[in-house]
């Protein structure tokens, strides 16, 4: 009989970036870094041939964040390029957030497809030449993505350097998404029958005339506030 496998927390972060270029040093130092700070880090530890594309859409769909680490390397991968399409299509559902890292690549070489990055991927154009949609879709996701604001080795440099600036950016992205989080719906609710209660108050105080009537209808409305307010510094 099969073991159960143990409980794995959803991963926080999503990093696609090119195995065959930066798996055994780079890479290693950046998920170290996030790991460090508790940050759950999903990577593709198989080799590109055994890759599986729904597996990597399920993980990004667990995710928060993806890290895409363009490299010079980026485009020579079919499955970069794939996973690059879904964490596209990901991000224009409004599901994750996208947080590009030029490694050793300028944002022009990634933009307009210049240099060895560009030399890839004409490669990878002409290869699929007879599958047009796919390179639209690739070169969507690309100039897509490289147009966010995103961390530039010529800034940071290709090691330690980068590598803090990239663990210090998804730490203050997840402590934003928190602070977001931590507005829920039942605080909404409330904040919105307070302020419904304080107008009924002044409209109440403009026509009612008798006092006694008055204070009976502050407190028939204050009442389900004061239950909702008290709810929610339980649930705190």
């Amino acid at each position: 009989m099969e073991e159960p496998r143990p409980y794995q927390l959803p991963p926080q972060v999503f990093i696609s970036f090119n195995g065959d270029e930066l798996r055994d040093n780079f890479i290693k130092y950046v998920v170290w870094g996030l790991t460090d700070e508790r940050v759950n880090v999903f990577i593709d530890r198989e080799e590109a041939s055994r890759r599986d594309i729904r597996n990597l859409s399920t993980q990004m769909e667990d995710s928060k964040f993806a890290v895409v680490i363009f490299s010079k390397r980026y485009t020579e991968s079919e499955m970069c390029l794939n996973e690059l399409q879904k964490i596209h299509e990901h991000e224009q559902q409004g599901n994750l957030l996208v947080i590009p890292v030029f490694y050793d690549v300028s944002t022009n070489d990634v933009k307009n497809l210049d240099g060895e990055f560009g030399n890839h991927f004409k490669e990878m154009r002409d290869r699929y030449r007879h599958d047009p949609l796919k390179i639209l879709n690739w070169e969507e996701s690309l100039s897509s993505i490289a147009e966010r604001t995103g961390l530039i080795s010529e800034e940071h440099g290709m090691g330690l350097g980068l590598v803090k600036a990239i663990v210090s950016v998804v730490m203050s992205e997840l402590a934003d998404s928190s602070e977001r989080r931590n507005i829920t719906k039942g605080q909404v609710i409330v904040l919105a029958s307070a302020m419904l209660f304080l107008f009924s108050l002044f409209l109440a105080r403009l026509f009612c005339t008798d006092m006694k009537v008055y204070k009976a209808v502050k407190c028939l409305l204050g009442f389900p506030v004061l239950v909702g307010v008290l709810h929610q510094f339980y649930c705190l």
